[in-house]
């Protein structure tokens, strides 16, 4: 199997995220390092630091986050939710809001003008994107499984956490549970997750 089949067929199942996990098996410290640097050494606007990144494998904060996320719906009309377990992971990586000031080292025409209000929400928010995809893609090239989540209660991630910034996403990266299927419910077997298929145009110009 030639470098891009595998590279290909690794990003195709990047996308998909796992749901239960193997806690009797951990990430190993040199997997973890090559982990913080996919997500600090990754691109933003001008370089420039938006966002922070809290790790733990502490499993009481764990599960207390895990217990914050008490937002997928399962039935709209009854307004019936569970848990996203995908934050149950063997490490939940934190991404929080973080800047530098704009004004201690100008680099561009916007940060001129603006000052610390120069860089925009969309450059956040891109940045915040790019680390996100960097860690999911670093992960399952290193033979992890992976889920993001933006849904659950801030005031008590702040707390979990030890922050007073807003978080803006949590992102669960482990060792799936082989006996299992992937969108099974970590703590909740009865319950299935859906999954949908996305088709992305791609056209050459």
């Amino acid at each position: 199997m030639g470098f891009n089949h595998f590279l290909k067929r690794t990003i195709t199942k990047s996308q998909q995220c796992n749901r239960n996990w193997d806690l009797t098996k951990q990430i190993s410290d040199e997997d973890l390092e090559t982990m913080k640097t996919a997500v600090t050494q990754c691109s933003s606007k001008q370089n420039r630091v938006f966002y922070k990144v809290l790790v733990t494998q502490d499993r009481s904060k764990i599960e207390k986050l895990h217990a914050a996320t008490d937002g997928f719906i399962v039935d709209f009309d009854k307004q019936t939710s569970t848990t996203n377990p995908q934050v149950l992971a063997n490490t939940v990586f934190a991404f929080v809001h973080d800047r530098e000031s704009s004004s201690d080292a100008v680099r561009t025409n916007e940060e001129y003008k603006l000052g610390d209000a120069g860089r925009s929400k969309t450059d956040e928010d891109r940045a915040i994107g790019i680390a996100a995809g960097y860690l999911t893609l670093t992960a399952n090239l290193l033979g992890y499984e992976s889920g993001c989540c933006q849904c659950f209660n801030d005031d008590t991630i702040k707390e979990v956490l030890g922050v007073d910034e807003e978080v803006f996403l949590l992102m669960g990266v482990g060792i799936g549970d082989k006996s299992r299927p992937r969108k099974e419910h970590h703590s909740d077997p009865s319950f299935t997750f859906p999954s949908f298929k996305k088709n992305i145009v791609v056209e050459m110009v």
